[in-house]
């Protein structure tokens, strides 16, 4: 099991942090059987990814960054 210390990000990051609030956001909604409602999930998902300002029903393209050499 991983630890706060042993993570593969860096909390202390924007990106770090916003990994962990999603997560720990997932978890508020957990079942008490430890399921996870896909319902909800998209729910939270969407509200999440609005946060960041994407438009969940706009393309990849928002994200998507060019490769060099194309």
């Amino acid at each position: 099991m991983l630890t706060m210390t042993s993570l593969p990000f860096d909390q202390a990051t924007p990106e770090g942090a916003a990994i962990a609030d999603l997560f720990s956001r997932i978890k508020d909604i957990e079942e008490g059987t430890g399921d996870w409602n896909g319902g909800d999930v998209v729910d939270l998902l969407s509200q999440w990814f609005a946060e960041l300002d994407l438009d969940v029903d706009g393309g990849a393209d928002q994200v998507r960054h060019p490769q060099p050499g194309m």
